[in-house]
């Protein structure tokens, strides 16, 4: 029997249809595009931190070195209260830590001490003083001794009192608790503080991104997954940022059906701006 050819209507289509196909069936769509598991969620950025700063005891103001909007640096002072009697506590206190003097006057009542002993032993051996004398000049020395030993204490005892000091006057001083910019000033120069806030200041580095997703999407996000955040804001309408999830609430709002999702945004340069609605699309890594 003779060789039978079957007709198969593949051979009939061009090569350059498959490769079209691969391109556009679901089958041969890019990698990235099934990355995005949650798109066009709405968000807030906010500040990373915000703080009211208040003074640690009650006083008058006699100095506020910042406005609203001035950035500043970790341990900047701030503001600061009438301290004029805490200034001379310490500088008295750094007086007293300086003096030398009792201590080399007991020093040189010791030695003195020391080397009459060394001489009554001598005439002790001697028989020519009793035992009683000798008792006497020994108690003596020894007394010196302890003498030079206490006014050394009372040396170290004044250096932590200059310590002491010290900490009082500062006290007296609102610093910066970390980089950022005074968002408030509430009382000015001359106004009395007791437990009310003085400033409120808010880290701009890193920004924190709010989100509410719905609690049909638990289980989607996850922590270190990373999120796009885009803003409609002039001159970042067609900028990305990238941040990455930090938190999710363990606890839902029932009422809402909501829950939770906090990210951390990376502003090094401090460009981009806080306290603005956003959108946010969940990318998983």
């Amino acid at each position: 029997m003779g060789n039978i050819d079957f007709y198969n209507p593949l051979a009939l289509i061009p090569p350059v249809v498959f490769v079209i196909a691969a391109t556009v069936l679901p089958w041969g769509a890019p990698a990235d595009a099934s990355r995005e598991v949650l798109s066009d969620i709405d968000c807030v950025v906010q500040p990373g931190q915000i703080a009211a700063l208040g003074s640690a005891v009650p006083g008058v103001l006699s100095k506020v070195n910042v406005n609203r909007s001035d950035y500043v640096s970790a341990g900047t002072v701030l503001a600061e209260l009438e301290s004029d009697v805490e200034r001379a506590s310490l500088q008295l206190a750094n007086r007293l830590a300086t003096l030398n003097t009792a201590t080399r006057l007991r020093q040189l009542n010791a030695d003195f001490g020391s080397r009459t002993l060394q001489r009554n032993q001598s005439l002790f051996q001697k028989a020519s003083i009793s035992k009683q004398t000798l008792d006497q000049v020994k108690t003596e020395a020894l007394i010196a001794e302890m003498q030079v030993q206490q006014e050394r204490e009372n040396i170290e005892v004044a250096g932590i009192e200059v310590m002491r000091a010290k900490a009082v006057l500062n006290r007296r001083s609102i610093r910066a608790p970390f980089d950022g910019a005074i968002m408030e000033r509430y009382k000015t120069v001359g106004e009395y503080v007791a437990d009310e806030p003085v400033l409120q200041i808010a880290s701009l580095d890193p920004l924190h991104v709010e989100v509410i997703v719905p609690m049909s999407k638990l289980g989607v996000i996850e922590s270190g997954m990373l999120g796009q955040i885009s803003m409609s804001v002039p001159g970042f309408e067609d900028q990305t940022f990238d941040a990455i999830v930090r938190r999710i609430d363990p606890v839902g709002d029932a009422a809402s059906a909501t829950y939770g999702v906090l990210l951390e945004l990376p502003n090094p340069d401090l460009i981009i701006p806080s306290g603005v609605r956003c959108q946010v699309d969940f990318v998983a890594d």
